[in-house]
């Protein structure tokens, strides 16, 4: 797909990587786990995270180099140094089997500039990367060099895109298939079910849209990528336009965390259903229509329908959230018909 047919954001991340983040100890690989480090000059370019949450963090769709699948990539701040008695205070996007699969393709010195685009209103990151011994190098170090403003250069900076139109990786960019690695699998199935409400932290629009958009690509893996009542899989699927929803069963505003098990997979229209209360589901994974939902043919079809559940036992919908449902949300349908 060339340049002008996708929408970039007018500058990218150019960051030169170093030994320490890329897992290496006393000169030798594989001594710890590997990374991209942030610079705080730079996280403007990445959603926002939380200080006063314990390790924030979200998953960022990132294309790595020399390949077009979408891999989910976990973002983090360690910012123990505000929220817990250790001392780190650092972004981290970390490195998996999706997007470094032998954990040796990035090496220490080696540049990776992140770019990000855009699709309707959403997006996603781009990663291209350069050995030292090409030209493309040596002029990507003059950039950064460009940006320092002590005695060292620096080793991150955002810089133009338009300064950047040289790195041929730019123009052969194509947007594949989405992956979900076994380590995001693994770290999602750790997930809390239910979440702390204490802050008053506002969330930013951008960093929402990211948590309900990996929240809804892994409901959806566990699915099968078909809806749990009628048990089709009629996804139309453009972009990131799907009619396939990931319906949260603890709702988000109530507490309810990001743990697969805390939702299920339900076509658009069953989801909004699902949401205003017109149904339930019971402890043995049954649809319970309200009574006075049973007048909608299109609902009173599936009372008693048993749901088709994903095999993977850890992400079958939670019966402590299921139970929340049932009690506030099941027959919201007729708490709003008495406001109107």
């Amino acid at each position: 797909m060339s340049m002008e047919l996708l929408k970039f954001d007018e500058q990218a991340y150019v960051h030169k990587l170093n030994a320490q983040e890329l897992g290496y100890r006393n000169g030798k690989p594989h001594g710890a786990g590997r990374y991209f480090y942030v610079s705080k000059s730079c996280i403007s370019y990445f959603p926002p995270l939380s200080e006063v949450v314990l390790n924030d963090h979200v998953l960022l769709d990132l294309i790595p180099p020399n390949a077009d699948q979408v891999v989910l990539t976990k973002y983090v701040y360690h910012n123990d140094k505000f929220a817990a008695d250790g001392s780190r205070d650092e972004y981290r996007l970390y490195l998996n089997s999706g997007n470094d699969p032998g954990r040796d393709y990035y090496k220490p010195d080696d540049i990776v500039v992140i770019v990000k685009i855009y699709e309707g209103n959403d997006f996603l990151y781009k990663v291209l990367h350069v050995k030292p011994s090409t030209a493309d190098y040596k002029k990507l170090e003059g950039l950064l060099a460009a940006t320092s403003t002590g005695r060292h250069n620096t080793t991150h900076a955002l810089i133009p895109l338009a300064a950047l139109t040289f790195l041929e990786g730019l123009r052969k960019i194509t947007i594949g298939k989405k992956i979900i690695p076994k380590e995001i699998i693994a770290e999602a199935l750790a997930e809390p079910i239910s979440h702390s409400l204490e802050t008053t932290e506002v969330e930013s629009d951008t960093t929402r849209i990211v948590r309900s958009r990996s929240f809804r690509d892994l409901v959806l893996y566990f699915y099968g990528y078909q809806c749990a009542i009628t048990r089709k899989t009629f996804v139309i699927d453009h972009k990131d336009f799907i009619n396939l929803e990931a319906a949260h069963l603890l709702a988000r505003a109530s507490g309810g965390g990001s743990n697969p098990s805390n939702g299920m997979a339900l076509e658009r229209n069953l989801h909004w259903a699902f949401d205003k209360g017109f149904f339930t589901v019971t402890d043995e994974y049954k649809v319970e229509v309200h009574p006075k939902a049973m007048r909608i043919n299109y609902l009173r079809e599936k009372h008693g329908a048993e749901l088709a559940v994903p095999e993977d036992s850890r992400t079958r919908p939670n019966k402590d959230s299921l139970k929340w449902h049932r009690e506030n949300v099941f027959g919201l349908f007729l708490k709003t018909e008495e406001v109107i």
